[in-house]
């Protein structure tokens, strides 16, 4: 938990309040639970039944504008829906902890509202990947596909993310006392300085780091197109602890490479599993690289005709 915290900053009723529209798509907000919900939508023209809805879920604390380059192209064929979660952007605070089941919610009744129904593409971006697992785990029958975009590590159990310390050759007693103190202090200091909607999802990451995601992955992937897009750029500002006995590009290199081997082994029964890397892409890879990410989107809907025709078949 610790240092994955220290790197990674229906049920209700709903009305529409249409309030502006950009170019090829229309803002507006959903109200659900009396709360409005800041939405996004474009390419409606575009849906139809049994064909997959692209949405967008959104990194830790950050805005579906990030999307825009992306929305703007995979439009033009298929109908999208992205969205900020409840505290950010224009999306107001429902008092609510965001955890997996509470999003996942609100999400699907924002979807079905909208008369978007399943089949559903999933693409997020960083944390937003362990709400979009919850929701394959949830509700794997309306899966068309996932597309985690360089997303928080779902995959890391207890003890997962000492490997590249211990890999690199510091010694366990090393590793403990390095973090005890600076991870207290840190998240102490993030939680006085931080704005609420960032600090409710930070906890929402430790109560997730804590139970070794155990909601993201109570049950193996559907066998649908999954995509993991992995970010190469070295972080220009990676460690803000000044000198340190080890190297830290290299540290870097090696817990990106035992989470690629950990992604891998979930591809690997799949019959459309699809790794990416991007070796110049900072973690935000739908801004610095919007191509292989929209790549991916169009490669994801090709395989899930690929399966519906082989069902029609057999």
């Amino acid at each position: 938990m610790r240092k994955e915290m220290k790197r990674v900053f229906v049920c209700a009723f709903a009305i529409v309040i249409v309030f502006n529209t950009i170019n090829f798509g229309q803002k507006e907000f959903l109200v659900v639970n009396g709360k409005k919900n800041e939405v996004f939508t474009a390419g409606l023209e575009n849906n139809q039944e049994n064909k997959p809805v692209l949405v967008f879920e959104n990194g830790m604390a950050s805005k579906l504008e990030s999307w825009m380059t992306v929305i703007n192209e995979v439009s033009k064929t298929s109908a999208v829906f992205s969205y900020n979660r409840p505290r950010i952007g224009e999306s107001e605070n429902d008092s609510i902890p965001p955890t997996t089941e509470h999003i996942i919610n609100n999400l699907r009744t924002m979807l079905f509202e909208k008369g978007l129904k399943p089949p559903y593409l999933l693409i997020s971006h960083s944390f937003g990947g362990a709400y979009i697992r919850s929701y394959a785990a949830k509700y794997p029958n309306e899966i068309a596909g996932l597309i985690f975009v360089d997303p928080v590590d779902f995959t890391k159990k207890k003890g997962d993310g000492d490997l590249p310390y211990l890999e690199i050759g510091l010694k366990q007693h090393q590793i403990d006392s390095m973090f005890a103190t600076p991870y207290k202090n840190f998240k102490e200091k993030l939680y006085e300085e931080m704005p609420n909607f960032y600090v409710e999802e930070v906890k929402i990451l430790g109560q997730l780091t804590k139970s070794e995601f155990n909601e993201c992955d109570s049950i193996p992937l559907p066998d649908v197109p999954v995509h993991f897009i992995k970010a190469g750029g070295y972080p220009k500002t990676p460690d803000d602890r000044g000198e340190t006995i080890f190297d830290k590009e290299k540290l870097f290199r090696i817990d990106e490479n035992l989470k690629m081997k950990r992604w891998i082994q979930l591809l690997n029964p799949l019959s459309y599993g699809k790794l990416f890397y991007c070796s110049n892409s900072g973690h935000t890879v739908q801004v610095d690289d919007p191509d292989t990410v929209i790549s991916s989107i169009k490669l994801a809907l090709i395989d899930y005709e690929k399966i519906q025709a082989a069902k029609i078949k057999n």
